[in-house]
């Protein structure tokens, strides 16, 4: 495996939801590949939410940032003078702090509803639609309105999302459904459409939440559970063409999916597969028993690049990654970990690639042929790289955590953060367990290289690992922990079936950590009104003001090691959409309890692109 230089830094870091058509080598500072500190405490968020503009600082050309004299890119030696220069003529234009450059910065052009966009970092997107349906108009000098690009670059905040139902096992008559959070002051529009059909639409009231039901997608959901809540074989991987949802709003929205919406229907409906209609059951109570939600990120953040961290496979209940396309002819190669129920072009041992038109869906299916109360393949490392950006949902269709012979399982899903964004310090916090806190399970894997992984508290002895090595798991862990590593690392935490967890509540669900340098200073978002009780975990620096829903938070925050952060797991009202502010950039985790199940996810985060993807 061969890591990208720094020559190609500015090509690797740009390659978002549209892809580039043409780069320029730039020099760079001689920072580590992520752009991470290595400081003792967790790394200051930045608060610029752009990556890779490198702008100089009240005048000051610092080393190995350049200046430029009409088209001559001067490198600085920081010291006051020059050490190269380059005329920029041939390839382009020069830019203050980056050099030659394909375009100036933040420059756009449109004509006849097709527009193109200049990055902060002067590389330029392939040419894309100035979107009616997302309140863009065409102008000479480029796509103007609330939902261009260029207002809605690297986070977690956009107006183009792909909800893409994933394999789950739950009766078909619990809905899947996004819940939509408006972060304006305006009523936005949302259009819901799979193909040329448009499914549904609907208006989100001024800083309020709309909750939208959507079919399920048998192809890629898969068979429903017995009354015995045994679930069928899941199948092989395979590709669904159109498998996707395309949501689309006039302005800018967070947008989370659940799978299902609801665990229980109220009257009992006469197909709902109860327990008292299994052998030597009872109970008459229509529960899904198996429930997750997703963070959806927007098509503004996407990258091509993935790695998969998930559960391991057992008998007939499979781990998955579902990769959604969002351009045409879009080939995606796939390098294995574990082993795969083949099919799509993805070999057994999870190699292969397909090619995929806007809208299909890859879904690589994990090898269920277990022994019965055996964990079986786990995909997790699996890498994914496509020659354009691709949204990917890893989850499980139902998983036993931290055993596979504790009841109960749970379905598991999330969407993965790209390659790009992943950092080097996590901070991973226990969910709250009404009273007391839950164990829950932490995994690790490495991205690019052999990787030295710490704990704070030290819950593991310091760690090396490398990409293709089985995750580091940290079982039944009751402690918050401050996670640290020399490069950049997936990090996940998993809530444990209840019959593992002493207050006997919820079920598996997985959430993804979130780098510190990816931390927001606000964050709208949505907490499900069909679960009985919702939480938001808040990681914040010691020190800071938080406020939520314009109240000032007085819950006891509780430090996390030696980080600088501490961590308060607040009970949410029975309200849908929250806002959450701080004085300084923070974290948040959301979460959901009902009866044998629950959900979680990571309630937002920038998606600033900080580590060079290594090249397989």
């Amino acid at each position: 495996m061969e890591s990208r230089t720094a020559s190609v830094l500015a090509a690797a870091l740009s390659i978002g939801a549209l892809s580039i058509t043409a780069v320029v080598p730039v020099a760079c500072s001689s920072d580590s590949s992520t752009g991470e500190g290595t400081g003792g405490n967790a790394g200051d968020a930045s608060t610029d939410g752009k990556a890779g503009t490198n702008l100089l600082d009240s005048g000051q050309c610092l080393k190995g940032q350049y200046r430029c004299t009409g088209n001559i890119a001067k490198q600085c030696d920081g010291n006051g003078g020059f050490t190269t220069e380059k005329d920029c003529g041939d390839t382009g234009t020069c830019a203050d702090g980056l050099g030659c450059v394909v375009c100036t910065p933040g420059s756009g052009t449109c004509a006849n509803g097709k527009a193109t966009w200049c990055n902060p970092d002067g590389t330029v997107n392939e040419q894309f639609d100035c979107d009616p349906l997302q309140g863009l108009t065409c102008e000479p000098n480029g796509c103007k309105g609330k939902c261009a690009p260029s207002e809605l670059y690297q986070t977690y905040v956009g107006c183009d999302y792909y909800p893409t139902v994933t394999l789950n096992p739950v009766w078909n008559g619990f809905p899947f459904a996004v819940g939509v959070a408006n972060t304006s002051a305006d009523v936005v529009k949302v259009t819901i459409t799979r193909g040329s059909s448009t499914i549904t639409t609907a208006d989100v009231p001024a800083h309020g939440a709309k909750v939208i039901e959507l079919p399920w997608v048998a192809e890629l959901k898969g068979g429903d559970v017995d009354a015995c809540q045994m679930p069928p074989a899941p199948g092989a991987t395979r590709v669904v063409q159109g498998g996707a949802f395309r949501l689309r709003t006039d302005g800018p929205v967070t947008v989370y999916q659940f799978s299902p919406l609801s665990y229980k229907i109220s009257p009992t409906p006469a197909q709902c597969p109860i327990g008292k209609n299994c052998p030597g059951g009872n109970g008459e109570d229509c529960l899904a028993y198996s429930n997750d939600a997703s963070l959806l990120l927007p098509r503004t953040a996407l990258t091509p690049n993935y790695t998969v961290l998930t559960w391991p496979s057992q008998k007939d209940r499979a781990g998955f990654a579902t990769i959604t396309a969002i351009h045409d002819n879009t080939l995606v190669k796939v390098f294995g970990a574990g082993a795969v129920s083949a099919g799509a072009g993805i070999d057994a041992s999870g190699n292969g690639s397909a090619t995929l038109s806007a809208g299909d869906v890859l879904e690589v299916v994990g090898a269920y042929n277990a022994a019965a109360g055996q964990f079986g393949s786990d995909l997790s490392g699996m890498r994914i790289q496509a020659d354009k950006a691709v949204q990917v949902i890893a989850g499980h269709s139902c998983a036993n955590t931290p055993d596979p012979t504790i009841p109960a399982c749970d379905h598991l899903e999330e969407g993965l953060f790209p390659v790009e964004t992943l950092g080097t310090e996590y901070l991973v916090t226990v969910p709250d367990g009404l009273p007391d806190a839950s164990p829950h399970v932490v995994r690790v894997v490495a991205i690019d290289g052999p990787t030295k992984v710490t704990f704070d508290p030290a819950v593991m002895p310091e760690t090396t690992i490398s990409p293709g090595d089985p995750p580091l798991e940290i079982k039944d862990l009751t402690q918050n922990i401050y996670v640290k590593a020399d490069k950049a690392i997936l990090v996940a935490q998993f809530m444990q079936s209840q019959e593992s967890v002493p207050n006997k509540i919820g079920d598996p669900s997985i959430s993804l950590a979130i780098p510190t340098k990816q931390f927001r200073a606000e964050y709208v978002f949505v907490a499900s009104s069909t679960f009985d009780a919702n939480f938001v975990n808040v990681i914040s620096k010691a020190g800071s003001t938080v406020t939520l829903d314009g109240t000032a938070m007085t819950d006891v925050f509780s430090p996390i090691g030696n980080s600088g952060y501490q961590v308060a797991r607040h009970q949410l009202d029975s309200a849908e959409q929250h806002t959450i502010t701080s004085s300084q950039p923070f974290g948040i985790v959301v979460y959901g309890y009902g009866q044998y199940t629950s959900y979680m996810y990571p309630g937002g985060l920038d998606l600033k692109h900080i580590t060079v993807p290594p090249i397989y």
